[in-house]
Formats: structure tokens, C-alpha cells, sequence
């Protein structure tokens, strides 16, 4: 531009010059001529015309002159100054030749190159600078160029070090509109590549916590309270869609919450920049969600937006109301323990204790209540029977932190404590300290000491022992149980006790009464019979003991049973020699009264009647002389035998001596029916009897009273009996006499 403003400058000087000489050569011309015709006046006043016109063109050249010196020295201060531009550019500027070599840099393009001078990279091929990979795709823009296209392009310089740079081409074009070199800007952007692709990446991981994030997140518009973003998270636990999530509004997600709260709470947020709570928000199935919500306010280019990032804690309050409440439990057991309990950490301090603790090892609440288990433990080891083994224990078990503990404490004052520890760990297998419990069993163990002495009675009883619940199960047994009934424990734990029952006792009358004592007085005893398992019907003397709770309840039976059978053995032989004939095994007189007494006392009840039959057998004397007395034996025992077939169930048959019988006949309607029975019996007397190698035959003479009147005892139906059966021995024998009042 400066040689331009030069040329133009010469060009005013030069036609400055021809014009003056062009004036005054017509002024000398004019001069010249002496004189003037009109043709040479009409030249002299063009001349002076002319000249007018050169000084005002003159003027006008030179005033043109002026303004181009202002141009030029102006032009020289912008090219100074772009000159100092271009050489304090922090960016590389350089002039490419149509060869493609670099002509010229400034200051910040050769410090891009870690060079000095200019003649260093002058001539240095342009391509060359670039990467391989990034050289054919420049290449092709640098021949754009060449063809008057401009381009900006982005490229890594070839080198260990891989700088990327951003570059253009612009064409340098010449008067005539071609292009003479490339001029070319460009500017190392390796550092803001470098935060650009952070910024991506920040931009992507950003996303990507936004996208993944297990808590819901949410971009609200505090002015319409309208969300304009939610994560997946957000719409997968209140169950929306994304789309559906972006036409909710706050409100609409809120399950406590209205409008006017809501808008309330975005002013103070706006005022505060944010809060924490607890909320309860409702999904689109209705269901409510416990949430925990972090929000605060952000300035986005302008505009005020709630990000709110919130959780899910249904479960975690679920879980920690959970927590509490089995704190509760625990702290309420621990109260209400029977044990004395202390918790004490790693470090040796007191976690937690009870009042039982306190009062069983008779410590001062206020040494508790420091929390420090050293001068607890040694008030403690002060009142043990064996100090030096309980505190070697003690620390024993704080070393070894894994292992558990149960013994026995004896004191000095002769109580006896039982003491547990056992570690406290947490469900993370952590060890946090070790627990104590302490319970004083002296009385337990003296109940125990009585339980050996009575489990060695019961196991070394003679006697049966059985304990029933109260349900009258089979709960326990003693050995000598089995000894008496067959029955081993196995077989009769859980069972009940009438698999024992023989079924002798036919009236049921007699167990409920028994029940009736147990339920009144809590005991009864008696006998009963029973069934071996060998199937052994035996009689057992019984002790039953209900044991009662402390409200009376009864909680068990305990029955203590002997073996009697052989008293009821001995007992039975001498009722048989004392109610049964020795001979024929049947009743004797002395029974005999008793069966009377029963017998009249049923008659008068019933209204029947009652026949007694007075028997004496005819030629038994004979047979006896004749045969011997061992037949005469036999005789009377066949004659019984014959006796007991012919007469019912209820009729009794007696031998009062020799070969004299009675019979009682019960519940008859009359006479008549004492005759066909009388008869059947005279029958089957007379039939022969085989005594050895001797068939003999004898008869009956029978004498029959019965029982008319309250005031006739059994003495005299017998009596009356006797009489009617001499009046039958005396008439002929071999039949039978109703006793008759008026004749007998």
C-alpha cells in the first residue's frame, strides 16, 4: 500500500509539470506575436482560459497531492500497525508460495516450531508440518486454495508430540485477479481439544450418572412447578414413561403435598438455595413411596431451575422403624430379664447394663452409671469364692474374642451364679464387645440337689410310678412300671392309661368317683385292675395326686401303684374257705345268708317272688357204705356240677353239709315256674352217675318255702324249707314239697 500511495503522488507531480509547461508555452506564443488577429485572440484567450483551468487544476492536484501524503503517512501507520499485530499475534501467521513452501511467520508461529529465525522455516515445505494421517485431506484443501477458495480446517502436526492445530487458507490474489500466494492463520488448539474432549467426557459421564443413577433425579420449573427433566430412576419407581413424566407437574407426584405448599416451599428454597426432607410421593398405580429429597436451586443462562435428587427409603424406614422397634424389644427384655445382663464394648466401657445386674452383684448405680468396667469388675471379683480363677477367666475371654463361655460363680456368701458371655458381634462378622449375662441358680441348684434325691426314689421305687398331663397322657414312667405291667417307657410315653384297663371293673360309677376326688380333694386311692402286657389280669393298689399351678390349674397326675395281686390271691383263698364248700367249690351256709339276705332285699324292691329249695339226696348213704367215701365225694361233686347247669345266672346253689343243698330261685313269677325248674332238676339227679367201674343212682327230696311277707328272714324261709323236705322224705321221696303253714 505504501509504494502504491508513492506512484500515485508522481502521477500528480508529472501532470503537474505538463500542464505548466503547456500554459507557458501559449504565453510565449502569445508574447511573440506583435500582432494579434482575431485567430490569435481567440488562441490568447483560450490560453488564458487554459490557464485558469491549469492553476485550478493545479490547485486541485496539488490539494489532491496533500490528501495523499495524509493517505500515505496514515497507510504507512496502519501497515506499521499490522506489522505489530501480526508479529505480537498469539497465533501463527504465515505466507504460503504457489510452490507450497513457506515464505514468511511471525514471532508466535515460530515459537509454535521451537524456532529462532524466520530463514528457519522459510522455504520449508507447508505439508510437511502436517500428519500423515491429516496430509492428503490438507493437501487437497492447499490446491483449493491455489484455486481461489478459502478454507478453515482442523489438523494434527506430524511429531512425538501430536499437537492439533486450527489453520485456513486464504488466497492472496493480483491486480489482474490471480492468485500469487496463500496467506495462512493458524492457532494451536491442542489445549482447548484437550478440554473440549474433558468437557465432552465430563458431558457423557455427567449423562451417564444422570442416565444410571439408582436415585431419581428431577429438573423442575419453579414458576410452573412442571418437571422439564426426570432419570430413568425417577420414572421407573413412580412408574411413568418419559414422555408421560414430562406432562406431569410436581403436584401431581405428591401424596401429602398441594399446590400451595408446594409453592410455598419453592419460595423458601429460592430464599434458602435449597433443603433436605423426607417426603411422600404417590406413583401412577396409586401406591405410595417413603422418599428422602435433596433439592436445591440452580441459575442455568438465566433461568432458575429445582434439580431435586431423591431415594426411594420405603424399605430403609420400613427397616429402620424395624430396628427401633426390636431396640425396644431388646432394651425391654433386657428389663424385664430375670438375668442380670452387662454389655461392655472393646474398649472396656460400659454399653449397656439392667437394674438386675446392679441389684444381684449389689453395686452402686453411680459406679455403674461412669460407664468403665475395671472397678465394676473388681467390686465383682471382691465378693467370688475363687477371685483369681474368675478375673484369669474374665480376661481370658477378652483376648480371645471369639470364644463363648458357661460356669458356675460360686460366692463367699454361698450363693451360686450362673454366668454366660458370649461376643457381640454384628451381621458384618465385626466384633463390637462381649456380653455377660449372670442369673443366681442357688436356689436351683439346691431344687436340684432334691430332684437327684427324688429321681433316685423314683427310678429305685418298688413301686409303679407313672406322672400323666393333665390331659391324662402317659408323660413318664418309672422302672419298676415296666417290672409290674410288661410295658417298657418307648411303649407307653404318649399314651393313655386305660391300655392298661382289664375291663374288670364293669361299673362306671367307680372311676367317676374317683375323678370326683381327684377334681375335689386333688387325690384319691383304691384298687384297680389291670392288664399285664402278657394279657395278665392283676390288681393294683393306687395312690393318684393331682399337681396343681400356682392359679390351681392341674398340671399333672402322679400315681403310685403296688403290685396286690398276690394279697387279692390270699385274700381270695381264705373268702373261699370261708364262703365256698371245700369239696364242690360252691357256696357254703355262710355265704349261703348273705345270698338270702340280697336275695329277699330284691324281692321286696322287685315285687317277684323268691323260692328257697331245701335239697337232700336220696341213697346217697348207700352209696357211700357201698362204694366208699372217696365215691361218695365224687357223687356230691357231680351232682353240683349237674346242679349249676340246670339253674340261671342269678340263682345260687349251696352245700350246707353232707349231701344236703339249697337252692335260691330269684325274680319268679310264681309256682308254677318254680315246678318246671324243680322238675328239670329231679331229672337230671336221677340220671346214672359213673363212679369208677360203679354206676349208681340216686334221687332228690326237695322242700320249698318262698318268701311271702317283709317280716320273714332268711332263718325262716330255711327253716320252713328244712320242714317241707322231711314231709317229702317221709311220703315217698324223689319230688319236691311246697311248704304249707297250716299242715306242716
Amino acid at each position: 500500500m505504501t509504494n502504491q500511495a508513492g506512484m500515485n503522488e508522481q502521477v500528480l507531480h508529472t501532470e503537474i509539470a505538463r500542464l505548466n509547461k503547456v500554459v507557458q508555452a501559449l504565453i510565449n506564443r502569445a508574447e511573440s506575436s506583435a500582432n494579434i488577429d482575431t485567430s490569435d485572440f481567440n488562441l490568447f484567450q483560450s490560453t488564458i482560459t487554459l490557464e485558469d483551468l491549469v492553476r485550478r487544476r493545479t490547485d486541485e492536484l496539488e490539494a489532491a497531492l496533500r490528501e495523499n501524503e495524509k493517505i500515505t503517512r496514515a497507510l504507512r501507520e496502519s501497515e506499521n500497525h499490522n506489522r505489530l499485530l501480526v508479529e505480537n499475534s498469539p497465533m501463527c501467521i504465515h505466507e504460503i508460495d504457489m510452490a507450497g513452501r513457506i515464505v514468511s511467520m511471525n514471532t508466535a508461529g515460530l515459537c509454535m516450531l521451537g524456532l529462532k529465525e524466520e530463514c528457519e522455516i522459510q522455504g520449508y515445505l507447508y505439508l510437511d508440518s502436517i500428519s500423515a494421517a491429516d496430509r492428503e485431506r490438507i493437501g487437497a484443501l492447499l490446491t483449493q486454495a491455489y484455486a481461489g477458495e478459502s478454507s478453515h480446517f482442523e489438523f494434527k502436526a506430524d511429531g512425538p508430540l501430536g499437537n492439533i492445530y486450527k489453520s485456513c487458507f486464504v488466497p492472496i490474489k493480483n491486480k489482474n485477479g490471480g492468485v500469487e500466494k496463500l496467506m495462512g492463520i493458524t492457532e494451536d488448539i491442542t489445549e482447548r481439544k484437550r478440554l473440549e474432549q474433558q468437557l465432552v467426557e465430563r458431558e457423557e459421564l455427567f449423562r451417564a450418572i444422570f442416565e444410571q443413577a439408582p436415585s431419581a433425579i428431577e429438573l423442575i420449573d419453579p414458576e410452573t412447578l412442571r418437571f422439564v427433566e426426570a432419570n430413568p430412576a425417577a420414572c421407573r419407581m413412580l412408574g411413568y414413561t418419559h414422555e408421560e413424566f414430562l406432562q406431569l407437574r410436581l403436584v401431581d407426584t405428591q401424596a401429602d403435598l398441594n399446590e400451595e405448599t408446594l409453592v410455598t416451599a419453592m419460595r423458601q428454597m429460592g430464599e434458602s438455595g435449597g433443603m433436605s426432607f423426607e417426603n411422600r410421593h404417590r406413583c401412577k398405580n396409586g401406591s405410595i413411596l417413603d422418599v428422602e429429597i435433596n433439592s436445591r436451586m440452580l441459575d442455568l443462562s438465566g433461568k432458575r431451575l429445582l434439580v431435586g435428587v431423591w431415594r426411594d427409603i420405603t424399605e430403609h424406614k420400613r427397616a429402620r422403624q424395624e430396628i427401633k422397634l426390636k431396640n425396644t424389644i431388646l432394651q425391654t427384655q433386657q428389663e424385664v430379664s430375670p438375668d442380670a445382663i452387662l454389655v461392655v464394648d472393646e474398649n472396656a466401657h460400659i454399653i449397656s447394663y439392667n437394674q438386675q445386674f446392679i441389684d444381684l452383684w449389689q453395686l452402686s448405680p453411680q459406679l455403674v452409671s461412669e460407664r468403665l468396667d475395671a472397678p465394676v469388675l473388681q467390686t465383682v471379683v471382691e465378693q467370688v469364692a475363687e477371685p483369681e480363677a474368675f478375673l484369669a477367666r474374665v480376661q481370658y475371654l477378652y483376648e480371645h474374642r471369639d470364644d463363648k463361655s458357661h460356669e458356675e460363680i460360686p460366692l463367699k456368701d454361698g450363693r451360686i451364679f450362673d454366668r454366660y458371655s458370649a461376643p457381640a458381634t454384628g451381621a458384618d462378622g465385626l466384633y463390637y464387645g462381649r456380653v455377660w449375662y449372670f442369673r443366681d441358680i442357688t436356689e436351683r441348684k439346691r431344687a436340684e440337689e432334691d430332684l437327684r434325691i427324688i429321681a433316685g426314689v423314683f427310678d429305685n421305687s418298688q413301686e409303679g410310678i407313672v406322672i400323666t398331663d393333665a390331659n391324662n397322657v402317659f408323660l413318664n414312667v418309672n422302672p419298676a412300671f415296666t417290672k409290674i405291667t410288661g410295658y417298657t417307657r418307648e411303649e407307653v410315653i404318649g399314651k393313655d392309661p386305660k391300655m392298661l384297663s382289664s375291663g374288670r371293673q364293669q361299673d362306671k360309677t367307680y372311676y367317676a368317683k374317683m375323678w370326683q376326688a381327684l377334681k375335689q380333694k386333688r387325690a384319691w386311692r383304691g384298687e384297680i385292675w389291670n392288664r399285664r402286657k402278657s394279657g395278665e389280669v392283676f390288681a393294683e393298689l393306687l395312690s393318684i395326686a393331682a399337681i396343681c399351678d400356682d392359679d390351681g390349674r392341674v398340671r399333672r397326675y402322679v400315681g403310685v401303684f403296688s403290685d396286690i395281686s398276690y394279697l387279692k390271691a390270699h385274700e381270695a383263698e381264705l373268702s373261699q374257705v370261708a364262703y365256698y364248700d371245700a369239696l364242690t367249690g360252691i357256696p357254703n351256709r355262710r355265704l349261703l345268708a348273705d345270698r338270702m339276705v340280697q336275695a329277699i332285699a330284691q324281692a321286696q324292691r322287685s315285687g317277684r317272688m323268691l323260692f328257697v329249695c331245701y335239697l337232700d339226696l336220696d341213697g346217697f348213704k348207700q352209696v357211700n357204705d357201698r362204694c366208699g367215701h372217696e365215691a361218695g365225694d365224687q357223687l356230691l361233686v357231680e351232682v353240683s356240677r349237674r346242679l349249676q347247669e340246670a339253674l340261671r345266672a342269678g340263682d345260687t346253689l349251696a352245700r350246707l353239709g353232707g349231701d344236703e343243698f339249697v337252692v335260691l330261685f330269684n325274680d319268679l313269677a310264681g309256682e308254677r315256674e318254680c315246678g318246671q325248674i324243680l322238675d328239670r332238676i329231679l331229672e337230671i339227679i336221677a340220671l346214672p352217675i359213673v363212679i369208677g367201674s360203679h354206676e349208681v343212682t340216686v334221687s332228690a327230696s326237695i322242700g320249698v318255702s318262698f318268701h311271702t311277707s317283709a317280716n320273714e328272714d332268711g332263718d325262716t324261709l330255711l327253716r320252713q324249707a328244712d320242714q317241707a323236705m322231711y314231709v317229702v322224705k317221709q311220703t315217698g321221696k324223689n319230688r319236691y314239697h311246697l311248704y304249707d303253714a297250716k299242715h306242716d
